[in-house]
């Protein structure tokens, strides 16, 4: 993950982005929907519900895609349902400059 400002990169970091079952698709969506904290919940490519309580750092940006923290035991490769997880740390530096209407592209 880059972030620009002014259109220039000021931070970076790796992270997680869909399974092939369930990619993060590429474009560039706005973000329209942010929590502090909030539970995930969907259904895993093999049909098992799930339900991630106590999410933080959350910026949605396509369906039900976000940006958001995630505990992993690494980053930089695909994991997850569709979103673009990173470590909790990444995430709070990240939110402040996903208000609505922010731009994400994902490729």
């Amino acid at each position: 993950m880059k972030l620009y400002v002014n259109g220039k990169i000021t931070y970076a970091t790796y992270v997680n982005t869909g399974v092939s079952a369930a990619p993060t698709q590429s474009g560039t969506y706005p973000v329209y929907q942010r929590f502090l904290t909030t539970t995930m919940s969907g259904v895993e490519p093999d049909g098992t519900p799930y339900s991630d309580p106590g999410i933080p750092w959350v910026s949605y940006f396509h369906g039900g895609d976000a940006l958001h923290g995630f505990i992993r035991s690494g980053y930089g490769y695909p994991q997850s349902l569709g979103c673009v997880e990173m470590p909790f740390a990444h995430a709070e530096i990240l939110f402040p400059h996903t208000p609505i209407g922010t731009l994400v592209t994902v490729q």
